[in-house]
């Protein structure tokens, strides 16, 4: 599509969509990323201070997401609105604030390892205590580590299973308040990634058979919990509803009652946020601007760690457009078919830049790798006619009697993605595929991309939940099947750099090996970043202290208990 053709088309699609989507409103419709973004007050990440001077007790507030949950077993987490609701009810032995740093939790302090660099010891807090009254103690935490790396509870079947099996040695409780938890071999990423990891009550589920653990109704509406409210209903599809923790250790929150509310897409949040209908919400990137002039509303702004991009199934047995997806000239023909800086302007509405890397811009290891796919519609037709992809008479290309052609999903509801999709499809036809756009529920996507592995190509989004730049869950070929690795990418060279990085603690090391997986991935593209969108949120002005950060938006919010509503109510 040359740039006259792109514009005409965005410019096309821009009306279509204003009228059929807002009826009216200025403009068009946006964002959450079924899984992204942080901010803060349109300023540095970390910035914001809880102020409780005057403080309201009592009052609800309601919060919009255009996904529902799926299940905030901590064990299990895989999508943001189930890290919202798990974040409320399971605190763990460390949390993260604004700008990525460890602070404790549960545990008094954020431990060092010992000098043989695999051993950790917690200490715990002695006051913390779970809703039904009964302590949390080292026994709670040991079962949550055990969960997930011991052979007696394999059936559970924690997507993190992959790396604790390959890392973790033991987690033993030595006294009441004290555990130690011992890897095989240096694990960079540990405390990171799961220091934080919400703790499970073992004196409820360690009675449960493991396979049962998978499916009890426990994984959506826990009934004992130790973080600041405790679930109360929900209403599938609707909202899920919480009231205050009394017994919290941070203190009770403010807020009697949480309510998340499930709407249709992000301009709903948008338009909800409006009147008053919800008090918080990622609106629609379209509506920014509108929402500037509306008198109850605060908005928040930031760049983020997180990225949007697709994943090309790789593995033949798993769809026929694996075929077309396993030349990597047909990879790259693809992304030099994109317009990628005229979709952060028109589609973004620029609330996103183009991606450069195969991590996001704001991580401390990223580079620039010298592989860079920049809009070239000549470049992708030379790419895809030395792969033998010939164009018909219809315009479609074809190799061996299989036509180029798949189908494109992305998460119902995010307008954005749904238009984006739609661009995409319309891009690569001018090249010679043809693409059939498809929408689906997200959960259905988590599905696809973390256990059946079913898809031809999804468009999605990851977000980042602290500052450590592992990614193994979505790269390595461990995780394929069980992790983020749905596309069934394999490359031992990759894999053993990613090993690598994990194995030791010096960050200027880390940071080589990590430039190394972004040149190869790069050149490989087995499931290309896009862009690094902004991440975009409103709230009411009766909300204070509502303190979302880069780093703590969707999980523990350790500020969350001292949120409140101005008018009590």
């Amino acid at each position: 599509m040359g740039f006259d053709q792109f514009e005409r088309f965005l410019d096309e699609w821009s009306r279509r969509d204003v009228l059929k989507g807002i009826g009216g409103a200025v403009a068009f419709s946006a964002f959450l990323a079924g899984g992204v973004e942080f901010l803060a007050a349109c300023a540095n990440a970390g910035t914001q201070k809880s102020n409780t001077a005057n403080a309201v007790k009592g009052g609800h507030l309601v919060e919009g997401t255009i996904s529902d949950i799926a299940n905030v077993n901590p064990i299990y987490l895989n999508d943001t609105a189930s890290q919202v609701i798990s974040g409320r009810c399971y605190d763990g032995l460390l949390d993260i604030d604004a700008a990525g740093n460890l602070i404790p939790a549960i545990a008094k302090t954020v431990p060092k390892p010992d000098a043989d660099n695999v051993t950790y010891k917690f200490d715990l807090r002695q006051d913390a205590k779970w809703s039904d009254g009964t302590p949390v103690t080292s026994d709670d935490a040991a079962f949550t580590f055990q969960s997930m790396y011991d052979p007696k509870w394999k059936a559970a079947k924690s997507r993190f299973r992959p790396d604790f099996e390959t890392y973790m040695k033991s987690a033993v409780a030595t006294d009441k308040y004290t555990v130690v938890v011992t890897m095989n071999k240096i694990w960079a990423s540990f405390m990171d990634n799961y220091g934080t990891i919400g703790m499970l009550p073992a004196h409820i589920w360690s009675k449960m058979d493991p396979a049962a653990i998978n499916s009890t109704d426990l994984n959506t509406l826990p009934t004992v919990v130790n973080g600041a409210f405790i679930p109360v209903k929900w209403d599938k599809g609707q909202q899920y509803t919480m009231k205050r923790n009394d017994t919290y250790w941070r203190g009770a929150p403010y807020l009697d009652t949480f309510v998340y509310k499930v709407v249709t897409d992000a301009v709903a949040i948008a338009n909800q946020l409006k009147t008053g209908e919800l008090d918080v919400g990622s609106p629609d990137s379209s509506q920014w601007d509108s929402l500037a002039t509306v008198s109850t509303l605060n908005r928040l702004s930031i760049d983020t760690p997180n990225f949007e991009y697709y994943q090309t199934q790789l593995d033949p047995t798993k769809s026929k457009a694996a075929t077309i997806f396993s030349d990597v000239k047909v990879r790259q023909a693809l992304l030099y078919a994109l317009n990628r800086p005229q979709v952060a302007d028109r589609v973004y509405f620029k609330q996103a830049k183009v991606a450069d890397s195969s991590i996001g811009s704001t991580n401390w290891v990223h580079v620039t790798p010298k592989a860079q796919y920049p809009f070239d519609v000549a470049k992708a037709n030379s790419l895809l006619d030395a792969a033998g992809w010939a164009k018909g008479a219809d315009g479609i290309r074809s190799k061996n009697g299989q036509r180029m052609a798949w189908e494109l999903r992305t998460n119902a509801g995010n307008k954005v993605r749904e238009n984006f999709i739609q661009v995409m499809a319309d891009s690569w036809k001018t090249v010679g595929a043809e693409v059939t756009p498809k929408p689906v529920q997200f959960q259905q996507l988590v599905t696809q991309l973390t256990s059946t592995l079913a898809f031809d190509m999804i468009l999605i989004g990851i977000s980042v939940g602290n500052t450590d730049p592992d990614q193994s869950q979505l790269w390595h070929s461990r995780s394929v099947g069980q992790g983020l690795n749905g596309m069934g990418y394999k490359n031992p060279a990759v894999d053993k750099l990613l090993d690598d990085g994990l194995a030791t603690l010096d960050r200027a090391k880390r940071k080589t090996i990590y430039a190394q997986v972004q040149e190869i991935l790069m050149n490989d593209l087995p499931a290309p970043l896009v862009l690094y969108p902004k991440s975009l949120w409103a709230l009411s002005k009766r909300v204070s202290n509502f303190n979302l950060g880069t780093y703590n938006r969707y999980g523990a919010r350790p500020w969350f208990k001292d949120v409140f509503v101005t008018d009590g109510k």
